[in-house]
């Protein structure tokens, strides 16, 4: 058996506003607020069967949210048709990383001569950098060198 090292991150819980610890990726609720929440759900989802109201069903038909074709359900988080899944996946991943990258960097805007950032994109790439991770290296041992 192999045993991953997991890196353990930690969360606001968004129910009671406490900290936690943990080695999930997308933790919304501490272990507390977590079971009342499932309980929630739970409850919600009786409630839903009990009064008559539509309930999805694997294999059944939905709509499509992005082009409004019916699709066929394959899983219970399926929003989108098979055509339109690429696209819909891309937009969630393309705003979780702007989010992520405005929450945890500062940007900045530099120029260089014509021609000078394909060379620096090549040297980076020779020493397996990206071109951030070059200028940011490069910048640390100038302030470094200079004090």
């Amino acid at each position: 058996m192999i045993t991953i090292n997991k890196k353990e991150r930690t969360f606001t819980c968004q129910l009671c506003g406490n900290d936690f610890i943990t080695t999930a990726t997308r933790a919304k609720y501490c272990p507390t607020c977590r079971k009342i929440m499932q309980n929630v759900r739970s409850r919600d989802y009786r409630n839903k069967k009990e009064h008559g109201e539509h309930i999805r069903k694997i294999g059944e038909k939905d709509i499509c949210i992005e082009c409004g074709k019916p699709y066929v359900v394959r899983s219970g988080f399926q929003k989108v048709c098979d055509e339109c899944r690429k696209k819909y996946t891309n937009q969630k991943k393309v705003k979780a990383n702007n989010d992520y990258r405005n929450k945890t960097y500062d940007s900045c805007l530099f120029y260089v001569q014509k021609g000078e950032k394909e060379k620096l994109q090549e040297y980076a790439k020779a020493h397996e950098l990206s071109l951030n991770e070059l200028v940011n290296t490069a910048i640390k041992e100038y302030i470094r060198n200079n004090k």
